[in-house]
């Protein structure tokens, strides 16, 4: 397989943290400590607009589809509904007092789940937005989640060193999976496994239907803060504050490519976000050095 980057975009002026798909495949939008969000197209590789300018530091972001809804998560622990039809903001939902880390949408279920760093998760129906569930984690941030539509499953990374596994039907805990000698950053769903990036720059995959650790492997030398599985590449990614991006076998979780140093043109800082892109398997990733680099990856 060949990798090479395929452009570097530049419009943001601080930090970035946050990429999410948007409406089409060659669609993205995405947000930073600058407080813009901007949506980008990967055919022409350009910024088109700034669709948001946020009060604080955006974290995180979430498009919902048939909505046409840009959800975006900020550091005060709100979170404020932008309807991109009409280029204007209808819901500001605040229930958190930490970073809105993370948002995912439930599609089938027509919710979405706000992880905070006040170290509980939220619920919210969709499209009115109302607050269904509520529970406390931990006391740590909780940086990530990852569903299973399968297992109907949600997985909450904890800093406090634990992954919890919640059902989805009922909001439920179904279990912790524990022993990860250091706090949970990132989780992945992919096959039958749980692949967890923790803080101390390991990587642990956690076999679902024994529910045994079965792998864990000094994957960077900082914290890994993002995951991404390509189901049509057969590939997962990794990013970390080690300032590189790393390409993974999922069978063995051997290296296949690193991004990394002024040859690879890699990033310069700390790794936030990375996104597999439905347009030509495009891999994105974000970090403090205020670029979003564009990854080809072909076999």
């Amino acid at each position: 397989m060949e990798f090479e980057q395929k452009g570097t975009l530049s419009e943001h002026k601080a930090a970035i943290y946050a990429i999410c798909e948007g409406e089409e495949n060659h669609i993205f939008y995405s947000g930073g400590s600058d407080q813009f969000v901007i949506r980008w197209n990967l055919k022409t590789m350009e910024a088109e607009r700034v669709v948001s300018k946020a009060p604080t530091t955006v974290v995180s972001l979430c498009f919902l589809k048939v909505q046409n809804l840009l959800l975006i998560g900020q550091v005060e622990g709100g979170v404020h509904v932008i309807d991109l039809s009409e280029s204007k903001e209808i819901k500001y939902l605040k229930i958190h007092k930490g970073y809105i880390f993370d948002i995912l949408f439930i599609e089938e279920k027509n919710e979405v789940v706000f992880s905070s760093g006040d170290g509980s998760i939220s619920v919210w129906s969709v499209p009115d937005f109302k607050l269904l569930f509520q529970t406390q984690i931990g006391k740590g941030k909780n940086r990530k989640v990852a569903y299973s539509k399968e297992r109907r499953e949600l997985a909450v990374a904890s800093a406090d060193g634990f992954v919890q596994l919640l059902k989805t039907v009922d909001w439920s805990k179904k279990f912790l999976i524990e022993g990860l000698e250091s706090g949970a950053n990132s989780v992945l769903y992919f096959k039958n496994s749980l692949l967890i990036g923790t803080k101390n720059a390991h990587l642990h995959e956690f076999d679902l239907s024994a529910q045994v650790k079965k792998e864990s492997i000094a994957a960077h030398n900082w914290a890994v803060y993002d995951l991404a599985f390509n189901l049509e590449l057969d590939l997962i990614a990794s990013g970390s504050r080690d300032k590189t991006v790393k390409i993974w076998n999922p069978e063995n979780l051997s290296i296949v490519k690193r991004f990394e140093g002024f040859d690879d043109k890699a990033h310069t800082h700390s790794v936030n976000a990375i996104l597999w892109a439905k347009h030509e398997n495009l891999l994105l990733s974000a970090g403090d050095d205020r670029k979003i680099r564009v990854w080809e990856c072909r076999s």
